[in-house]
């Protein structure tokens, strides 16, 4: 389970802004800078039994390569 103050790597978490069937999305800050960043939280475990690692797969790769202000831009990819 995944709470509010709660740190993953570098990254304070604060608030859920969204939650889906496999993700939450949550807001974050960066401990080290100070700047506030959206972070998706994948439960392995749903994405498994809903058969969706190749969408995810997708998504990461897609948002490699797109760059525009008003698409959401991958920093960090972590296991």
């Amino acid at each position: 389970m995944v709470m509010k103050g709660m740190r993953v790597g570098k990254y304070e978490l604060g608030e859920t802004l969204g939650e889906g069937n496999s993700a939450k999305v949550k807001l974050a800050t960066d401990t080290v800078s100070g700047q506030s960043f959206a972070v998706k939280i994948i439960d392995k475990s749903r994405t498994s039994r809903l058969n969706v690692p190749f969408q995810i797969k997708r998504e990461i790769r897609t948002l490699k390569i797109l760059k525009h202000p008003n698409i959401v831009r991958l920093h960090e990819l972590e296991s």
